[in-house]
């Protein structure tokens, strides 16, 4: 590459240490909006449980009903048949009455317990829904609390981001055209990493060796050289 000054490689590997930074808040304000995600997981289970549970207890409710209406029916045709055995004839027709009587309360007292039956579950329903109902309203303080805490977290952030932007295209304004260039292209292909530094003639972006001559005419700081593995720009701290 040309030849440049220290203070261009100073310029760079300080423009790297920048974009590094910033990539790393960028990254933390990606990763919120799953985390928020995440608090409200908890939320949400417990507001579809709520749903199913309303979903079961009005099912409850219609059987309730149900049962009911034919405890009513069956009331109305004992009635009835109670009248038709006050008129009965003969002694055939009064017991022929009298059994289906019997049989239609031995139905009644079945469907009365079921009633009974159904009440339970319904009392038993609407109990799991109060106690579901109190822990969403806690688990919603919490979930709220939390939110507000990562979202100060990722305003903190994000005013560190944009400081570090700043400062990233104050630092690359000094940074020579063609260098700038020859950065921006190596950083394209290097996981965002243009610059490296060599110590003990290792590099640290792909931790190879370089060649020694490449190792000491780095420390002339007048000339940039790259990596003859991974192709990033290199500097050493003297």
């Amino acid at each position: 590459m040309n030849n440049i000054t220290r203070d261009q490689i100073e310029f760079l590997v300080e423009l790297q240490q920048m974009e590094t930074a910033a990539a790393k808040v960028q990254s933390q304000l990606d990763e919120l909006p799953e985390k928020l995600k995440q608090i409200e997981s908890g939320l949400k289970e417990i507001e579809e449980a709520i749903n199913i549970d309303k979903e079961n207890l009005a099912e409850l409710k219609k059987a309730y009903r149900a049962f009911d209406a034919e405890i009513q029916v069956n009331q109305g045709r004992i009635k009835k048949r109670e009248e038709q055995l006050h008129a009965a004839t003969t002694n055939k027709e009064y017991q022929a009455i009298l059994k289906e009587i019997s049989e239609i309360k031995k139905a009644s007292s079945r469907i009365e317990d079921e009633t009974l039956a159904c009440l339970d579950n319904i009392d038993a329903a609407e109990t799991a829904i109060r106690e579901k109902e109190e822990a969403y309203e806690a688990e919603a303080v919490e979930v709220s609390e939390k939110k507000s805490v990562f979202e100060a977290a990722a305003e903190t952030e994000r005013r560190s981001l944009n400081e570090v932007l700043a400062q990233r295209d104050e630092i690359s304004s000094k940074i020579d055209s063609e260098l700038m260039k020859q950065y921006e292209v190596i950083k394209s292909y290097s996981r965002g990493i243009g610059i490296v530094q060599v110590i003990d003639s290792i590099c640290l972006g792909c931790h190879m060796n370089i060649p020694p001559q490449m190792y000491n005419e780095l420390h002339r700081e007048n000339e940039m050289k790259t990596c003859p593995h991974c192709h990033r720009m290199l500097y050493v701290i003297k």
